[in-house]
């Protein structure tokens, strides 16, 4: 077994530059447009728009790299009849090189207002993965080894959890992707491995430079005791509320420009463009993430619309 797992990891390494980071992602869709759906990233926020509120986006991972991930990413969430109860649905799709990753997770959250100004967000998102990775399509030099003839297919539990706290001023959230963690290269079942999952922590602050001007910095680190931490910090810069400008840096040697306008306070679009700073940088020719919000919501209500 340890022969097999040394030969899938030696070959994925040598198919792509990008080997084994590749695979590390299969789990994680990777978003850099968190500053405006922090739903994605922590369920906690569900319901933080006081009505029903939609994202789509896509991203193209590392374009000028054969076989790089592209993902979708759908999310909708909303308070319930009584604004303390919360519900969201996330469906995901990602393919890598030659695999394939798909999902969806439902939400369900509940929210107190601990004070006029100051809410706390609490939810569980259970769900499934769906992953596939035909080993007969990576190159090899021997063509009949009998450990890349095979198409492996797996549906896998997903639990996630979220908190958050939020504010017109501030927000901060701790969540976590899964506490149900599988392996495909160790062909190893999904199991209940909280040890082993990937907790993120995400904070912000807005600062109201002017009537018109207001600065917000934030920053999301993403642990796993499998890797190294990543930090990414981001600072924006925002215009009349409607106008957003961003530039962001990741400790994955990664910079973000982002740009998002809101034609109608329901209503966002936004762009961001990744460059590498690594030793991808030669290869790279940039990572592409589009992405279009909207909220059934004509008189908002909620603490800090702008965050969201």
């Amino acid at each position: 077994m340890k022969q097999t797992v040394l030969k899938r990891i030696a070959v994925a390494a040598m198919s792509l530059v990008v080997g084994v980071v590749a695979v590390e992602a299969q789990n994680d869709i990777i978003v850099s447009q968190y500053i405006h759906n922090r739903f994605a990233v922590n369920p906690g926020f569900a319901g933080c728009r006081d009505g029903m509120s939609f994202y789509g986006g896509f991203r193209k991972q590392w374009t000028g790299i054969e076989s790089t991930p592209g993902s979708l990413l759908l999310t909708a969430h909303t308070p319930m009849r009584s604004e303390k109860i919360t519900g969201g649905l996330s469906v995901f799709g990602q393919h890598i090189h030659e695999s394939t990753n798909a999902g969806l997770m439902m939400t369900v959250g509940y929210r107190t207002q601990l004070k006029k100004d100051t809410w706390l967000g609490l939810a569980l998102q259970p769900g499934l993965s769906f992953r596939s990775t035909d080993w007969a399509k990576v190159r090899t030099m021997d063509e009949q080894d009998p450990v890349f003839v095979e198409k492996q297919t797996g549906v896998s539990p997903l639990l996630g959890f979220g908190a958050a706290i939020y504010t017109s001023k501030y927000f901060a959230g701790v969540s976590i992707q899964s506490l149900f963690v599988s392996d495909d290269f160790e062909r190893r079942k999904a199991e209940l491995a909280p040890g082993d999952a990937t907790y993120l922590l995400t904070g912000g602050y807005w600062f109201e430079l002017s009537d018109k001007f207001a600065l917000e910095p934030s920053v999301l680190v993403d642990y796993s005791k499998s890797r190294d931490v990543a930090e990414d910090v981001t600072v924006s810069g925002i215009y009349d509320s409607r106008i957003w400008a961003n530039l962001a840096y990741r400790t994955t040697k990664e910079m973000t420009i982002g740009v998002a306008y809101m034609p109608k306070v329901q209503m966002r679009i936004a762009y961001s463009y990744t460059i590498s700073t690594g030793d991808l940088k030669s290869y790279d020719a940039g990572s592409h993430e589009l992405s279009i919000q909207y909220d059934f919501v004509y008189h908002v209500k909620t603490v800090g619309h702008r965050f969201y």
